[in-house]
């Protein structure tokens, strides 16, 4: 994968790709379509990300998106879904010790990008880009703009 490590995907990372007919929701479709032929896995999220996605398409019925999310939702060849574990919850925990204004939803992604071994968060969330993290944190907030997404697309195709 180049020069770029594990990255975590946040849930509207997902809403964005697939719900989004924009410049943002076609670049991360690259993005997606770029990693499925690596040998590792570059994207990491939380269990908890498909019930964030599930909310809307159940509220309208759609049936396709719900079955779309469902079928991605599981660790595959190019994402790694992490479940919500006692150790994981904990630090969540720990996160919104240090900055109580982080969600605890946000603190389980954040808890679960660093249990994944995750070194960069995608996020369009600016709660989260605005999040105070541990010092010794090695993740790196990145939003989901025109030039961080040209640069993870550049850095997959090394």
């Amino acid at each position: 994968m180049g020069g770029t490590s594990r990255i975590y995907l946040d849930t509207n990372i997902f809403i964005s790709a697939f719900e989004r007919k924009d410049t943002l929701g076609l670049q991360l479709g690259q993005l997606f379509t770029a990693c499925r032929v690596l040998p590792v896995q570059p994207f990491a999220t939380s269990e908890l990300t498909i019930s964030e996605l599930l909310v809307m398409p159940y509220r309208h019925g759609d049936t396709d998106m719900i079955g779309a999310y469902e079928k991605m939702m599981v660790s595959n060849e190019w994402l790694q879904v992490s479940s919500v574990t006692k150790p994981i919850l904990k630090r969540a925990a720990w996160f919104r010790s240090l900055a109580p204004s982080i969600k605890l939803p946000d603190a389980i992604h954040l808890a679960t990008a660093v249990d994944a071994g995750c070194t960069q968060f995608l996020t369009d969330d600016l709660g989260i880009s605005k999040a105070k993290l541990p010092p010794d944190s090695a993740l790196t907030i990145l939003r989901p703009d025109e030039a961080t997404l040209a640069s993870l697309l550049e850095s997959l195709a090394e």
